[in-house]
């Protein structure tokens, strides 16, 4: 069951998802986001018995540099689990090397963005991203 209003936001920064949570309570406030503290604890909830459908978010905003599971590796578990595999995944970090970017492609992310650290950059690209869940393809080009 996929919730057309929930995001989900994978940071190990607990500052930034504070951040993202201010901007989502004051200025998104129709979108609900859910928080995961690493890469480990999104893949955990993956798991669910079979005769429950997991609920889907629009959207999972995934940085790459966390400990435990990196983006990277957390994305190709999301798309080895059937309900997962459709589920826009925007890769996000704060820095801007061209193999980060083709590493997300590779592995098919929907999206890949420089991680927007003050509030106004925050604010515009979480709005951009929640605009458009679904298609990327214009605002992520490949």
């Amino acid at each position: 069951m996929s919730n057309s209003h929930l995001v989900f936001l994978v940071d190990d920064d607990a500052d930034y998802r504070f951040l993202v949570g201010q901007v989502f309570k004051f200025f998104l406030p129709q979108h609900q986001v859910q928080f995961f503290a690493d890469g480990s604890e999104l893949a955990d909830s993956l798991d669910l018995p079979e005769d429950q459908d997991p609920v889907l978010p629009r959207v999972i905003l995934l940085d790459i540099d966390m400990p435990k599971l990196n983006g990277f590796q957390t994305l190709l578990r999301l798309k080895d689990h059937d309900h997962w595999q459709t589920v826009p995944v925007i890769m996000m970090t704060n820095r801007d090397q061209a193999e980060f970017r083709e590493e997300s492609f590779r592995l098919k992310a929907s999206g890949f963005t420089l991680k927007p650290m003050d509030i106004q950059e925050i604010k515009a690209v979480m709005t951009e991203i929640c605009e458009h869940a679904g298609d990327f393809t214009a605002l992520y080009p490949q």
